[in-house]
């Protein structure tokens, strides 16, 4: 990935014909500095403390690192993406992920209205699922990821492959799985044409009845095709409790689907009882594209270190930022708002580990901070020749054990039989010390 830190800038002039003045040339110089001093301003304004350091240098390495390439389809090029993983109550391990099998080529099409609706399908048949076995799957492992099997194959049909999100799985303190699902990207399913949870008291192989959250609401009803709001993140709190974020849009017309804001929910330990909470937006936190994936990480003193997905203000490419998110009263502030360090990649995937630093992962390195992102140190991996990385859309957990496991799946958002996909798992420990 293309680097978004701020390229070097040569300040100095040579080669100047003017004849020699002392004030003009102490002039001349003060002037130089206050302009000096101006740009070193602006560019600290528009990256605001979002360094970052060589993992050279680090406190933390991570050492016992390995990758694996966990699962494959049984067909080539395969096409499984999208992950979640999670650890049980038992410890036992768990990941799930959509796969899609059948023809790459003269299977049948989805309806023209369908097509309409989930956007790029119309252009590219490709992105067109229709006539395709799809499953959500889920692996366990009972022996600290050294095998897997597949405890469950979750099917649905549909033109896309939007259904549930992976990212979302958290297991509750009973073994209960609980998911985030769209029922609109489904139009085939009799499910609610929103966002929505389901649960699982099997490890996947079936789901509850759709229980409605109070967010996000949508400004139309009986929705068909891709909305662009979601429940990306179920995540457990310190204390006991659940925190989901995602994204809800606010204006019905499709012009205008580029208007969002964050959706942020807390509810008790067994996802029941939901309360949406209010995050009183500034302005640059408002307008077209700002508002897209996201994902948070609890600090110890109850803010939550965050990394958005969203348009950058002047380019309009997408890039990371980042912030604070603080309550204030009944509210919630987003806090140190400003461009973060790492390249667009995605999904944002944050883990709070316990040796109390919050670890960036992605396709451009995973980096680590210890002061709630003011600055950002590249981690370094013992017995790895090169920086690492992960594979796209990770999506990371802690175990018991103090093992870091990193799951994403090899390629990107790929049209069907495009690309040969895999789910690759990475582990490693923390260490503090070189």
């Amino acid at each position: 990935m293309e680097s978004k830190l701020p390229p070097s800038r040569n300040r100095c002039k040579k080669g100047s014909s003017e004849p020699f003045n002392p004030r003009i040339r102490i002039l001349s110089l003060m002037h130089a500095i206050v302009l000096f001093c101006s740009a070193a301003v602006s560019v600290w304004a528009s990256t605001a403390a979002a360094a970052v350091s060589d993992g050279a240098a680090s406190k933390f390495t991570a050492e016992e690192y390995s990758r694996k390439t966990i699962h494959h389809s049984a067909q080539k090029p395969g096409y499984t993406c999208w992950v979640g993983g999670w650890q049980m109550p038992d410890q036992s391990l768990m990941v799930t992920f959509k796969e899609v099998t059948g023809p790459a080529q003269g299977r049948p099409r989805a309806k023209l209205e369908w097509q309409e609706a989930f956007g790029l399908m119309k252009v590219d048949p490709a992105r067109d699922f229709t006539g395709l076995h799809m499953a959500d799957i889920y692996m366990r492992s009972t022996n600290g990821a050294s095998n897997w099997s597949v405890v469950a194959a979750a099917e649905f049909s549909g033109p896309a492959t939007g259904y549930v999100w992976g990212g979302s799985h958290c297991a509750l303190a009973d073994g209960t799985l609980l998911r985030a699902v769209d029922g609109s990207a489904v139009p085939e399913i009799d499910l609610p044409r929103r966002v929505f949870f389901q649960r699982s008291h099997d490890l996947g192989r079936t789901w509850g009845e759709p229980e409605i959250p109070p967010e996000p609401i949508r400004p139309v009803t009986n929705y068909i095709g891709d909305f662009g709001d979601c429940i990306t993140r179920i995540r457990h709190l310190r204390g006991g409790g659940l925190v989901a974020t995602g994204v809800k849009r606010i204006d019905p017309s499709p012009a205008k689907r580029n208007l969002g804001e964050p959706v942020l929910m807390f509810s008790d330990g067994d996802g029941r009882h939901w309360t949406a909470q209010r995050i009183e937006l500034k302005p640059e936190q408002r307008g077209p594209n700002v508002w897209d994936e996201w994902d948070s990480a609890e600090l110890a003193d109850g803010k939550f270190l965050c990394v958005f997905r969203r348009g950058d203000p002047k380019s309009g490419k997408e890039a990371r930022w980042q912030g604070l998110l603080e309550r204030k009263g009944e509210s919630w502030t987003i806090e140190k708002y400003h461009p973060a360090p790492f390249a667009h990649s995605g999904h944002p995937e944050l883990l709070a580990t316990r040796e109390g630093v919050v670890l960036h992962i992605a396709t451009d390195g995973a980096y680590w901070t210890a002061d709630a992102g003011k600055s950002w140190q590249r981690l370094a991996v013992k017995g790895l020749s090169r920086e690492y990385r992960s594979n796209y859309y990770p999506r990371s957990f802690q175990a018991d054990d103090g093992r870091i496991y990193v799951f994403s799946h090899q390629g990107s958002d790929d049209p069907y039989g495009k690309t040969d996909q895999a789910i690759v798992m990475d582990t490693f420990r923390l260490r503090i010390g070189k």
